[in-house]
């Protein structure tokens, strides 16, 4: 699909930065990561980043798009774009918490700025050009990311890194206990 439908005009790489990070959070650590999301969205824009490309996966993802959309709503001129990997995403989200995360995904998909899929349906290499996609889009990159090599949040990270992006790790910001 062209990941350029749907995106905002006025969107361009110096004023768009992307979000990636692990499914799983250190539920001791959620406050400090709340409160580093909101002071990294603070300050970048201050520096004129408007546009906030997040994955809408579970964990920091979610957290993070939460954190845009109570930005706006408190009158922050700041965007959420979902980059979503294909329309089926939610597909496997099972157990009692999955009803739940479908209803807020559904939620935080009905209050974005822009949606782009990179596929209609799940196929094999879907997630990794929805990461490739962020990072083409962004000049900044905000992660929570430990360093295991074999996940999304890996697979993002070395991305932004290859492209020059500049990097905020909040994992290394607050420290490596999990």
């Amino acid at each position: 699909m062209d990941a350029s439908r749907n995106l905002p005009l006025m969107m361009n790489k110096q004023n768009t930065a992307c979000f990636t990070g692990h499914r799983h959070l250190p539920a001791d650590r959620i406050d400090e990561i709340v409160k580093k999301i909101d002071h990294v969205i603070a300050i970048l824009h201050r520096a004129g980043y408007r546009y906030f490309v997040c994955g809408g996966a579970l964990g920091f993802d979610m957290l993070a798009e939460q954190r845009i959309l109570r930005a706006a709503e408190q009158g922050i001129d700041v965007n959420l774009v979902l980059a979503l990997p294909c329309r089926n995403q939610t597909l496997n989200w099972n157990g009692a918490d999955g009803v739940d995360m479908i209803r807020e995904y559904q939620r935080i998909k009905g209050l974005a700025s822009a949606i782009y899929y990179i596929e209609d349906f799940y196929i094999p290499d879907c997630m990794k050009r929805r990461n490739a996609s962020m990072v083409e889009l962004s000049s900044f990159c905000v992660a929570y990311y430990s360093g295991n090599y074999r996940s999304g949040a890996g697979q993002t990270f070395r991305m932004a890194e290859k492209a020059g992006l500049k990097i905020y790790n909040i994992y290394d910001v607050i420290g490596k206990a999990e």
